[in-house]
């Protein structure tokens, strides 16, 4: 297991969310600040769309956005089959560069009420959105990871010797394309099998619940899931997470590094907070310690250290505000402040 290749503009990364738009994501997955239910459509795209802003954040130079990662964002379920759910001026596009992302953002302000000293204050707040919540059809996964499969196909013969891209595939349910489960295992371990010369392609998937039952969040064993098929269907489904990511997992969730052998990358029953998580994981592949082992260290230094003058983000341009201004879609609490993220902007990225 390889996955040591930094990004750069030369060897970028990829992203590749596959995001179920199926009638059941209409259930009440949350509540917003009045205690009026959200639904988990309007969930994950908000929490979606936090995690492109996030991105698009890291890229952030002096001279704009640099082209560290190619973003694609495929919906299944609004219609029988998956396709690529950009809007306005991506309309159309599959994997698209991170400065076209960041160009083509739709940015709307909206106000927000928060406690300050025990009485509350209002104030506005510039967010960026790209994805809006959709959820009409059936759920046509199999599909959706046939599409993934074409598409990185020709990123990966375009881009050889970069980090393997990463798909983070989003559901509240299995998929109704496939008569078995084994012939989506099948597709899954196809598009599993591509790979650059860093390693294979890692697939992340997210079951999503509004289920009372203990969420699993990358477990390391089947002994960690529910008496649940789909559960274990999953678990058989997902990619065993890269030493970097394991290190980061570790640190996040207060576990034995050393007694932790390995991470599939997966969640079942999750709710906001752990969709949120995973997300945050998943998008970290530009992180890079000298080993594993340092990971601890290495986050508490980027995490209470200034960044270096050289690689520091200026301030962002007004349509691309810093995360912390972003409201956290309802019901969602981040795993830590936007602003004491491990390895700060670029997480690692060269020119």
């Amino acid at each position: 297991m390889a996955y040591s290749q930094e990004i750069s503009r030369e060897c970028p990364g990829a992203f590749l969310f596959l995001v179920d738009q199926s009638r059941s994501m209409n259930k009440d997955f949350g509540v917003d600040e009045n205690g009026n239910p959200v639904s988990r459509a309007v969930l994950v795209a908000e929490a979606l769309n936090s995690t492109l802003e996030e991105l698009v954040n890291r890229c952030m130079r002096d001279e704009g956005v640099r082209d560290y990662f190619d973003i694609g964002v495929i919906g299944y379920g609004e219609t029988h089959r998956p396709r690529f759910c950009w809007e306005d001026g991506l309309a159309g596009r599959s994997l698209v560069p991170i400065s076209e992302v960041a160009a083509n953002a739709r940015v709307d302000e909206q106000e927000i009420t928060t406690m300050v000293r025990g009485q509350p204050v209002s104030e506005t707040v510039t967010v960026s959105r790209w994805i809006t919540p959709t959820a009409i059809e059936s759920t046509p996964m199999n599909a959706a990871f046939k599409l993934a499969y074409a598409t990185l196909q020709e990123w990966i013969y375009r881009n050889p010797n970069s980090f393997p891209p990463i798909i983070i595939n989003i559901t509240d349910g299995m998929a109704n394309d496939v008569d078995t489960e084994e012939e989506l295992l099948m597709t899954a371990r196809h598009l599993t099998s591509l790979k650059t010369s860093d390693g294979n392609v890692l697939l992340i998937n997210c079951h999503i619940s509004g289920s009372d039952q203990e969420p699993v969040v990358f477990p390391w064993s089947p002994m960690e899931l529910p008496d649940d098929r789909y559960a274990k269907l999953l678990f058989e489904m997902s990619s065993e997470m890269s030493d970097r990511h394991r290190a980061v997992i570790c640190e996040i969730f207060d576990r034995d590094l050393e007694t932790t052998p390995s991470v599939r990358g997966m969640a079942f029953n999750a709710d906001a907070v752990g969709l949120v998580k995973l997300l945050d994981i998943g998008t970290r592949q530009a992180i890079v310690f000298p080993n594993a082992g340092q990971v601890g260290q290495a986050m508490m230094q980027t995490a209470t250290q200034p960044a270096p003058a050289a690689p520091a983000a200026p301030a962002p341009r007004p349509a691309h505000p810093p995360a912390p201004q972003k409201p956290v879609p309802s019901g969602i609490v981040p795993p830590y402040p936007p602003q004491s993220r491990p390895g700060g902007p670029g997480y690692g990225g060269r020119s």
